[in-house]
């Protein structure tokens, strides 16, 4: 029996990382460029399997906007997480949820969930 259970972790385990790694290497780079709104560079994500868009191209020193729209109830895509910025932000479903910041650096910022498997990444030129 011990034998049965050993290889039925070994399946869920292979499962899962086979799971990360599809998500993580199937997710198309989806960039977009600010709207900008009275001085400061807005963008919109969609947050429902994967952000979108995922890349987002902002300029050094100009306030940023990015308003989370969350179209799902997954435990993993509760919190956005920018932590060069040091922001963790709650996104509730079916809620938009406004994250500012002025980015002081030129640069590549990532922005996940709290287990890293939603990814995006904000470019500042």
């Amino acid at each position: 029996m011990e034998n049965m259970q050993i290889i039925g972790l070994f399946l869920i385990l292979f499962v899962l990382i086979f799971y990360i790694y599809w998500i993580r290497f199937t997710q198309k780079q989806v960039g977009a460029k600010a709207k900008e709104d009275d001085g400061v560079q807005a963008f919109d994500v969609i947050v429902k399997g994967v952000y979108s868009p995922n890349v987002i191209s902002a300029k050094v020193g100009k306030p940023v906007r990015i308003n989370f729209l969350r179209q799902e109830n997954s435990e993993c895509s509760r919190f956005v997480i920018f932590s060069d910025f040091n922001i963790r932000k709650e996104l509730p479903e079916n809620e938009t949820v406004s994250i500012e910041f002025t980015p002081e650096k030129a640069g590549e910022y990532l922005f996940t969930c709290d287990m890293g498997m939603y990814q995006g990444k904000l470019i500042v030129k």
